[in-house]
């Protein structure tokens, strides 16, 4: 079986040992050569998974955090359609955001997620799409596997990029976290579920969640199954500064639900818009704003857990 590693180099750089793992993996005797490929700047995975596929590999395991698994899932498809409906993702989790191979129970250890690629189990799992209006003001459609968010969770990863850099990503990550419990209003946020009617909602944070975790371990959709043809969908509605700082324990254990000011719902689609800004982001990565609408896609993608 042909195998191609897209190796996010910014997450391995710290990882030397994790390295000679990766290689000593990949260059082992096998009948086919494997194939690791290393990204220079963010996207590029993309385009890396896309030629893996094309060339012939059956696996494409993607090396690194979140945002890399995001990028090879979106290589696997072109224009909205599988390139080949056999291929297998793995997962080696390298770097500090790591929380879809959390809901996998794909072990942090490289070399033991390394041993998944060979030994692991294939599942179908489902992803969702989303299209939206990006960053430069464009309507735009994506993949993703593990979570988009809605309100906040944007402002966090805006307000972990314009933290300094020396303090690594987890430290920014949570600067953003209590920014946001600190200073973010809530916004009015038009919500229908599947076919029901439009209905505005007092929104934080909105997740529409495929996995469980984000953001370093929060576990905002405790309840949500991979494979259930369903997203979860919990919103974290108004609250004052001092409710948000005291639910962020709750959020973080997934015990938050019972929460009055926190409802959750479950569906196949979703659309949200606003007369305000509110920012987008999906697995990890800030990508847009409202307008948007979210699609489950049931058993679309062939993945090896744990």
């Amino acid at each position: 079986m042909k195998t191609a590693y897209i190796v996010n180099s910014v997450a391995l750089r710290h990882s030397s040992a994790g390295w000679q793992d990766l290689l000593a993996h990949a260059g082992r005797e096998s009948i086919v050569p494997e194939e690791i490929s290393i990204t220079r700047s963010g996207g590029q995975a993309v385009s890396l998974a896309r030629d893996a596929v094309k060339a012939g590999c059956e696996t494409v395991v993607a090396v690194g955090g979140d945002g890399t698994v995001n990028e090879v899932l979106n290589g696997l498809f072109e224009n909205g359609a599988p390139i080949n409906k056999d291929v297998v993702l793995g997962i080696v989790p390298v770097g500090s955001g790591c929380d879809f191979a959390r809901c996998l129970g794909v072990p942090k250890n490289i070399g033991k997620a390394l041993e998944l690629i060979d030994d692991g189990k294939t599942k179908k799992i489902d992803i969702g799409r989303v299209t939206y209006i990006d960053l430069d003001g464009n309507r735009a459609s994506r993949l993703f596997i593990n979570m988009a968010d809605i309100g906040a969770g944007g402002v966090v990863v805006q307000k972990a990029r314009q933290a300094p850099r020396f303090l690594g990503r987890r430290p920014n990550y949570l600067w953003g976290i209590l920014y946001v419990a600190t200073c973010y209003q809530h916004r009015k946020v038009t919500i229908a579920i599947d076919d029901g009617m439009p209905e505005e909602l007092y929104v934080l944070n909105m997740m529409i969640a495929n996995g469980r975790y984000f953001g370093f371990g929060f576990q905002p959709a405790p309840q949500a199954v991979t494979d259930d043809g369903l997203f979860d969908i919990v919103n974290l509605g108004k609250m004052s500064k001092l409710e948000n700082l005291l639910q962020l324990p709750k959020l973080y254990l997934g015990t938050h639900l019972n929460i009055k000011k926190v409802s959750s719902y479950r569906g196949k689609k979703v659309t949200a818009e606003s007369k305000e800004e509110v920012l987008l982001e999906v697995d990890g990565d800030l990508i847009g704003r409202l307008p948007a609408a979210f699609e489950i896609i049931p058993n679309a993608i062939n993945i090896k857990v744990a």
